[in-house]
């Protein structure tokens, strides 16, 4: 019976592959670790033992995952027949994302998460895991050979992995919403405290001022729409521009990752900016309800007001503190915000690539 490993990124990459497991083992256990992370053991039926654990391969100083160069001190180490190693760093090649990779020499794949897109990730991944773990074959993916992992990057392990990249209509989208997903921009909010704090409060001032109540109530909802959408735009571009999150091109080969990696990053900083606006529209439209009595509403507005009307308050009152809430980024810091917005295993490969070498702040 062969003994097989399976290593996994901190974060979203652990939590999927423990889940799955999980459902997958006879008598499956857990060991609490000296780091804090727990080790999930048991037996694979048909296979023999299985043990997962949250760990990182090492990157090379261009970002790259160097797969060939650990995996036979990784299997000694640990006393593993073979393993996987499941990331939620974005790779690509020959301008294609990357699904798996594999060590020629060793008995040791390689699998993006990313590149399984935002929707059906896990039942992808769990398709993908039970051929790996069974068979030793994985299942996504055109496989593709050739001297480089990434266009423009030269590896010290490429020419040992065989790599396996997305062939189809609609490739880029899917790992582009991959890795929004890795992003998970919900934890990006509580960096943005002071943000919160300026749209709350400006937003308050619409609560109050008759001007606003009478300027949301003759406003058709198309119209509120278009100026909420205005308003999250704005709060997105401000973010990205003011915290140095946009990539510029440097040469040729690189251009094609680098538009993936802003539409990650406008789709990111997009959702956040989302959340942020409705959040701050639920409170708004709270308070307004509290605040403003119906009859007083009814009077100055000269007809009669429902649920609708406090939301038309709400909204253009939360689309002014949007416009604020760009201004109260300023007093985030901006290296908070760039580690809060990327997985911890992108951040690290955009300071090894030294994508904000100079700029700004020290990335401490």
């Amino acid at each position: 019976m062969a003994t097989i490993g399976i290593l996994a990124d901190d974060g979203q990459p652990s939590r999927d592959v423990t889940r799955i497991v999980e459902d997958l083992l006879d008598d499956p256990r857990y060991d609490n670790e000296d780091d804090g992370t727990r080790t999930l053991t048991g037996t694979w039926p048909g296979v023999g033992e299985v043990e997962v654990r949250v760990e990182t391969v090492p990157m090379s100083p261009d970002g790259d995952v160097m797969l060939s160069d650990h995996a036979r001190q990784i299997l000694q180490t640990r006393g593993w027949d073979r393993f996987i190693y499941v990331t939620d760093l974005p790779l690509t090649a020959w301008e294609r994302p990357v699904v798996s990779q594999r060590a020629r020499a060793d008995a040791a794949v390689l699998i993006s998460l990313p590149a399984l897109g935002a929707f059906g990730t896990t039942r992808r991944l769990r398709r993908e895991l039970i051929s790996l773990v069974e068979e030793d074959r994985p299942l996504t993916g055109a496989r593709r050979g050739g001297p480089d992992l990434v266009e423009g990057e030269g590896s010290d392990d490429s020419a040992g992995v065989e790599t396996r990249v997305l062939d189809h209509r609609g490739r880029t989208m899917r790992m582009v919403f991959g890795m929004i997903r890795g992003n998970q921009p919900g934890w990006l909010l509580p960096v943005l405290s002071s943000s919160l704090a300026a749209m709350v409060a400006t937003g308050g001032f619409g609560v109050f001022y008759g001007s606003i109540w009478k300027l949301a109530e003759e406003m058709s909802w198309s119209r509120l729409l278009l100026i909420s959408t205005f308003a999250v735009v704005s709060f997105t571009a401000w973010l990205i521009i003011h915290n140095r999150l946009w990539q510029r091109s440097h040469t040729q080969e690189t251009r094609w990752r680098e538009r993936i990696d802003n539409l990650a990053t406008i789709g990111t900083i997009g959702m956040t900016g989302l959340i942020l606006y409705l959040l701050v529209m639920a409170v708004l439209f709270v308070s307004s309800a509290v605040v403003i009595p119906v009859g007083y509403l009814e009077a100055e507005l000269e007809r009669e007001v429902g649920l609708p009307t406090y939301a038309s308050i709400a909204a253009l009152s939360a689309s002014l503190g949007a416009m604020a809430g760009a201004l109260g980024s300023n007093f985030d810091r901006d290296v908070e915000i760039r580690s809060a917005t990327y997985n911890l295993r992108e951040y690290e490969r955009r300071l090894q690539s030294g994508y904000y070498a100079g700029k700004g702040r020290a990335e401490d």
